[in-house]
């Protein structure tokens, strides 16, 4: 765990009132200085997860392999309210937001709360009041300098974290915890060898051939279309790309889509409004010219965790 920024003062009281299948939980961070401005508000978005960590300087254990979470925030004026689901790890101790990008640690900007939970809790959902103002610009401004960590008595330098993203809208973070986050069971992005404006033939999108977990299947609508996500139970959703973030060379960008449903008017998918496709590995189209007749097509597999956010 990260020390708190020099100056910091945190006030914080816990109440013990259980809020749906979560706790309940009240906050504020004061360093110093701030504005009651009430600005529109922003949601940001994070898939946890033990892989992403970062050994600790300290030496503290890192990383829980078994683990998975969500986090989302609400950001309006001086109130942040977040929420969290999880599951494969111990019972949570601690959650904060860190400063600090992909592969790196940072100090904790806001803590969320500091004691553990009660056993058996799956999710956790409350406010806190941040009165640094320069702090939520940044966090505005720059979502993937921020990460989300989770910590446990077992990994007390961090169970799982993850990147921070800015959502295309508002959400409310008692209904976000519906949200379903589906892992690529088996996957492959499809490229076709096009010909070039400059001339020439590359490798391009035309599609993408996917199972997540669930048994949600993959696709594009048609070759060079929207792609769309399709669960048992026919609930289905298209999506349309509103930011693109890199994450690394031999790595696909990881989404933000806008949503809109296309199936059943109830089941998994159905109360989706936004796509995150997070935690990406591999599935980069192949560097260099093609030629469209020894090779009109390239499959390439790909690794990737899709959240869908309900709202």
């Amino acid at each position: 765990m990260n020390r708190f920024g020099k100056r910091r003062a945190v006030v914080a009281t816990a109440t013990a009132a259980a809020v749906a299948a979560g706790v309940g939980i009240a906050f504020a961070v004061m360093p110093g200085g701030g504005s009651g401005r009430q600005d529109a508000a922003v949601s940001f978005a994070g898939s946890l997860a033990g892989a992403n960590e970062v050994p600790a300087a300290d030496g503290k254990a890192v990383g829980d392999r078994d683990g998975r979470a969500l986090a989302f925030l609400r950001v309006q004026g001086d109130e942040v309210a977040f929420a969290f689901t999880f599951g494969g790890i111990a019972t949570p101790t601690a959650a904060h937001l860190h400063r600090g990008g992909r592969g790196e640690n940072g100090d904790v900007r806001i803590p969320f709360f500091a004691k553990k939970l009660p056993d058996g809790r799956s999710s956790a959902t409350g406010t806190v009041k941040v009165t640094d103002r320069k702090l939520l610009d940044a966090l505005r401004t720059g979502p993937d300098g921020f990460y989300f960590n989770l910590h446990t008595g077992e990994f007390p330098g961090g169970a799982v974290r993850g990147q921070a993203h800015r959502l295309s809208g508002p959400l409310d973070v008692k209904t976000a915890v519906k949200s379903v986050q589906a892992s690529v069971v088996e996957g492959r992005q499809v490229y076709a060898c096009t010909r070039q404006d400059g001339g020439g033939f590359a490798f391009a999108q035309e599609g993408v051939s996917a199972t997540l977990g669930g048994n949600i299947a993959h696709s594009f609508v048609r070759p060079g279309g929207d792609p769309q996500w399709i669960a048992p139970d026919r609930s289905a959703v298209t999506g349309k790309v509103v930011t693109k973030t890199p994450n690394g060379d031999g790595n696909i960008p990881e989404l933000v889509l806008r949503a809109t449903p296309v199936g059943a008017r109830t089941g998994v998918l159905a109360s989706t409004a936004e796509i995150l496709r997070l935690n990406t590995r591999g599935g980069v189209a192949p560097a260099g010219p093609c030629d469209p007749q020894r090779q009109p097509k390239a499959a390439v597999p790909y690794r990737a965790d899709y959240v869908f956010i309900a709202r």
